[in-house]
């Protein structure tokens, strides 16, 4: 009975391709029942999880078999290998054999059983060195250690427990490490585990170097004529053992030498496929060591090289497959190695990429299938007995199973050869899919070619691929990348491709009964049979059959599919882009204006079918309308038939450039409707493909029509004229009116007129008719307040008396719109308002002609406003205290280029603020000028409030639409309370030694008595009579007046005395700072004293005298 064996031989073995590194046993951990030994085996297999191992850490449990010793030959002399490279030496090294065992332990240097435990640690390490006698692996002991570190000053008793114990243990003293394990150090564990990993790597590496001295101790006894095999092995032994420790340098050197030793060896076919095996293995760890050691180039040149060493060797020429199966491999290998190398960081580019290589391997796996079809076809049994049972238990990579272990010099028994070539071949013939693994290629390669950005390459494995799908019958994703690639082929005008391509890819469709596919296909290709399956399609009959390749089909079965298709409601209507150099119709198109301005279009059309054939619909797109040409179009077999249609311009089609996009010809059954999308390219010169005999008089004529696709539509010689009048710059806020005047020019009347008005930015604009209504500012309550467009009949704008709608001739309409902007624009630009008037024509009343111009509107501010705030003083305030007088004095500059009338001015306020007297504006301002008010407010409470908003009331100057009305919130303030305040009831100004009196009123807004030294300070400019200074008491809410009587001395402006006033007694929020900066803000420091008439000053001074 046939097997199933692991037949793909040249799979490279999974301890081939992973990275080796040295097995590092570990025992004596009980991670199932003990929670820190469980925790210690979690950080070691932590430094495999982080990508950073030196060691492959293996549990071994008291079960563990270790790999049978083989015994020691005396002498290779007459030793004779039975093949080159055993199959599970790499694995033995990489999972089985440890380079190093560690004995973990639980031992603190001050634990109380120390004796005992060191007893039985000692017993432990010495039953594993007796299990592992008389191999190389060392032995170390790891102590586990929970408790702190030994205190300063008691190390000498570790040291002498250490000693005792390695002397009992028979260990290196390097081999005995500890791994302090407690709470306090669980976080450095890691660290810990990492210094253990160091440490056993060394080990390792003392372990290989001596196994790679035993090699060459082997080696120096072996005879080259006899043992040739021996000598690959054994090198590619040292080679492997250094690559474990990490010397790669090394390991290349021997791998190398492992590799130049098969030229000692005399291939023969009993021996190539071995040989080529073992050689590949080799080449493949000399190649990723090059990659690993930066040098690409000389891994690059070391695989071309061994591929061109061997790609001749066929070996048995009935195993020819075998051969390309071989070489296709070693592409893909090498193309994964180089690409895994790329994404680790090493530059690629177009010319030297993975891509090229995956496209061999695609190559040489097509080869292996022509091989397979001309060596396999005949065979057509599987031979009894099975020659390849025991495949996968062989000894040896890459011998044969029906003659394992044999010499190339042994001659092989007939029958087995026989019988073993007749299974490989069944074995090629009916398990091997060809088509998969060359898709799989195909598929790696598209997506290298993709990624350095080589799109022919691209579309060139794209066609393979679908020609893979193809042999493989799924005709499905065969006929989807064709289609695909055909467009392309098309844009690129690759006549020839495209020929190429649509017959596999017509009977893709066919087979799979896709419709629109189909008839897009059947239009494209042999025109000879185009017509009869067309008109089948189109009358739901199920085309004749095509024969592209040798596959057989169920045509009854196909017929079902067909009808189901064909009755499926999306096949009704079918649209098909075409090109007319690939199409059965071939299409040109001229756009022209005749003597009498109009515009025609002629259509150019020659059919390549071999019959007559009707259209039932001939139509072109021009920009964006559709003109119909004509219809029951009946186009004779290659002759030049030519249809012509006057194109009548839309309005958005003036000034414009209109061009053909496409023609499209309708054909229509009962059953279903096709249209014929022919796409006009602008240049002409892309409509010819790459190559065209010229073979009959219909492609001369042809070829002399030039095409032209696009004319620029002129507006005809306007009628009317538009005038626009308005005074640029607009001012904001205000309605602005604009003049629009029309006259018929022409000898005519016109009539349908329209205006039209449009802005492309109208957020900040609003527009109005009625000059009645733009008085109203209020844009909300207002009905007549429009926003853009406006669109009006000129009878609606001015109406005629007579009612008419028409303009006779040099007749006038005049009209004024008013707009009013609520922004200003920025400088160097302006608003755009656009005006068209739309009318007809006496002569042509069914054509609309326009008129249009544009208004450039700059919109400015009619003045800025800013505002101060003073105190009773004129002093300017920054702080603010409720109960207490501020100065509110807005600013108005003109910035407007036209003058201005304010009209009013105020302040509005809210209820929180007392007004006490305010002033108004009314007056003319040009350019530059400014006028400012004043208003007294006294705030009742502190809090955060707005202190108002200020309202200017103004015009254009010569203006007759009403005033505007502008606003600006005044700024937010934070009030704070004030506790005492003084005022000073004083004269506006004194005369020189003439009494006059002045008052003090302090009052007290706390709510506790407050106790205050007033002082009244002398001065060298008055004579004063009253308190100099006195103590009082202030109840809450209440007042207290201090009355002087003043003698002025001097004339001018003259500092008062001073009125001091000084804090007795302690109050939350009141502090002597408070007070003296209160009286700085509330009672002025001067005032103005006048001189004395002469003639009065005498009388005036024998009064005073009386007086006092």
């Amino acid at each position: 009975m046939m097997s199933a064996p692991n037949y793909d031989e040249f799979d490279f073995p999974i301890e081939l391709t992973t990275q080796p590194l040295p097995v590092v046993g570990i025992c004596g951990l009980d991670t199932v029942n003990n929670a820190i030994h469980c925790n210690v085996w979690e950080a070691f297999n932590n430094i495999r999880k982080q990508n950073r191992p030196l060691v492959n850490f293996k549990l071994i449990t008291p079960e563990h078999e270790f790999p049978t010793r083989k015994p020691k030959k005396s002498s290779y002399e007459c030793y004779i290998p039975k093949g080159i490279l055993k199959r599970n030496w790499m694995d033995k090294h990489m999972n089985h054999a440890p380079a190093v065992i560690i004995m973990f332990y639980d031992l603190d240097w001050n634990d109380p059983q120390w004796a005992e435990k060191q007893t039985e640690c000692a017993s432990r390490v010495k039953s594993l060195k007796l299990t592992l006698e008389g191999r190389h692996t060392k032995v170390a002991l790891v102590l586990i250690q929970q408790e702190p570190p030994i205190p300063s000053g008691e190390e000498i008793i570790g040291g002498d427990k250490s000693l005792a114990l390695i002397q009992e243990c028979e260990l290196n003293s390097k081999y005995l490490l500890l791994l302090p394990y407690n709470t306090s150090t669980a976080d450095q564990m890691q660290g810990y585990v990492l210094n253990l990993q160091t440490t056993f790597h060394e080990m390792c590496i003392v372990y290989f170097n001596q196994l790679i001295r035993d090699v060459k101790s082997h080696k120096s006894t072996l005879i080259k004529t006899i043992h040739a095999y021996l000598f690959i092995r054994h090198t590619f032994k040292m080679a492997f053992y250094a690559e474990m420790k990490g010397e790669f340098l090394a390991a290349h050197k021997y791998y190398n030498q492992a590799y130049l030793l098969f030229s000692d060896i005399k291939m023969t076919h009993t021996n190539i496929h071995e040989c080529k095996v073992v050689a590949s293995y080799i080449m493949y760890k000399m190649v990723s060591l090059l990659f690993v050691l930066n040098q690409p180039r000389d891994a690059i040149q070391t695989f071309h090289s061994h591929v061109d060493k061997y790609k001749f060797k066929f070996g048995n020429e009935l195993l020819l497959f075998e051969h390309h199966a071989w070489l296709s491999r070693q592409y893909a290998v090498f193309a994964d190695l180089f690409e895994s190398t790329i994404r680790n960081g090493l530059p690629a580019s177009q010319a030297r990429h993975p891509g090229f290589y995956y496209q061999q391997a695609a190559k040489h796996c097509i080869n292996r299938r022509t091989a397979r079809n001309s060596l396999c076809a005949s065979v057509t049994a599987y031979p009894e007995p099975d020659p390849l049972q025991g495949s996968s238990t062989l000894d040896y990579y890459g011998q044969r199973p029906w003659r394992p272990g044999k010499l190339s010099a042994e001659p092989p028994d007939p029958k087995k050869e026989r019988d073993g070539i007749q299974a490989l071949q069944w074995l090629e013939k009916t398990r091997v899919d060809h088509s998969m693994i060359i898709i799989g290629h195909l598929g790696s390669a598209m997506a290298q070619f993709n990624t350095y950005r080589c799109p022919r390459m691209k579309k060139y494995l794209v066609i393979q691929m679908a020609e893979e799908y193809l042999s493989s019958r799924d005709y499905g994703k065969a006929l989807t990348l064709m289609s695909h690639m055909l467009g392309d082929y098309k844009n690129e005008h690759w006549t020839r491709l495209v020929d190429d391509i649509t017959r596999p890819a017509l009977y893709c469709a066919f087979v799979t009964a896709s419709v629109e596919e189909y008839l897009t296909l059947s239009l494209d290709t042999d025109k000879v049979s185009t017509l009869v399956n067309l008109t089948r399609v189109m009358n739901n009959e199920m085309p004749q059959a095509i024969q592209y390749t040798n596959h057989a089909h169920n045509l009854d079965e196909l017929k079902i599919l067909w009808i189901k298709n064909l009755a499926k409601s999306d096949n009704a209507n079918i649209e098909v882009e075409m090109r007319s150099e690939h199409a059965c119709v071939q299409v040109k198109t001229r756009l022209t204006v005749d003597e009498e301005a109009k515009y025609m279009l002629t259509v150019y059309l020659r059919s390549h079918f071999i019959e007559p054939v009707t259209f039932s619909s001939l139509s072109c797109t021009i920009g964006d309308s559709n003109l119909l040409v004509c219809t029951d179009l009946t186009l004779p077999p290659n002759q030049l038939v030519e249809c012509s249609a006057e194109f009548i311009p839309l309005s958005c089609h003036i000034n414009t450039e209109v061009t053909v996009s496409h023609v499209t010809l309708g054909l229509e059954t009962a059953f279903r409707k096709l249209a014929l999308k022919f796409m006009i390219t602008k240049d002409p010169l892309k409509d010819l493909p790459l190559w065209r005999p010229i073979e009959s008089k219909s492609d001369l004529e042809m070829s002399n029509v030039v095409p032209l696709h696009s004319v620029f539509i002129v507006p005809n010689t306007s009628e009317m004229s538009l005038d626009i009048t308005h005074d640029n710059p607009a001012l904001l806020l205000e309605w602005y009116p604009i003049t629009i005047k029309l006259t018929n020019q022409s000898s005519h009347p016109l009539s349908s007129l329209s205006l039209v008005l449009t802005c492309p930015d109208s957020d900040n604009i609003d527009l109005c008719e009625d000059s009645q209504h733009v008085t109203n500012n209020d844009s909300t309550n207002n009905p007549a307040v429009a926003k853009f467009p406006l669109n009006r009949a000129i009878g609606e704008l001015a109406p005629r008396q007579d009612g008419g709608e028409e303009m006779g001739q040099g007749g006038q309409y005049e009209t004024i719109v008013y707009v009013r902007c609520t922004a200003t624009t920025p400088e160097g630009a302006a608003k755009l308002i656009n005006v068209k008037v739309s009318y007809s024509s006496y002569s042509d009343p069914s054509v609309l002609l326009t008129k249009e111009s544009a208004v450039k509107l700059n919109v400015t501010k009619p003045f800025d406003i800013s505002s101060s705030f003073l105190s009773n003083s004129f002093e300017p305030i920054s702080v603010f205290h409720s109960n207490e007088q501020i100065l509110i004095q807005p600013l108005i500059q003109c910035v407007s280029p036209w003058s201005i009338v304010i009209e009013d001015t105020f302040i509005s306020i809210p209820d929180s603020i007392d007004m006490k007297h305010e002033t108004k504006c009314c007056l003319e301002l040009c350019k530059g000028q400014a006028v400012t008010c004043i208003a007294c407010v006294v705030i009742k409470e502190p809090r955060n409030l707005c202190l108002g908003v200020f309202t200017v009331k103004w015009r254009r100057k010569d203006s007759r639409l009403g005033t505007v009305t502008s606003c600006i919130e005044l700024p937010r303030v934070d009030v704070l309370p004030l506790p005492i305040q003084l005022s000073l009831n004083l004269p506006a100004h004194g005369l020189v030694r003439t009494p006059m009196t002045i008052c003090y009123t302090l009052y007290n807004y706390l709510n506790s008595i407050i106790t205050v030294q007033i002082l009244m300070e002398s001065s060298e400019a008055f004579i004063f009579s009253g308190y100099k200074q006195v103590v009082i008491k202030l109840v809450p809410d209440s007042g207290q007046e201090f009355k002087f009587k003043i003698y002025p001395q001097l004339s001018g402006l003259v500092a008062l005395p001073g009125f001091k006033i000084n804090l007795l007694s302690k109050h939350e929020g009141l502090t002597q700072q408070t007070i003296d900066d209160m009286l700085i803000r509330s009672i002025p420091s001067h005032i103005y004293v006048l001189p004395q008439p002469k003639g009065i000053e005498s009388s005036q001074q024998a009064q005073l005298v009386m007086q006092v």
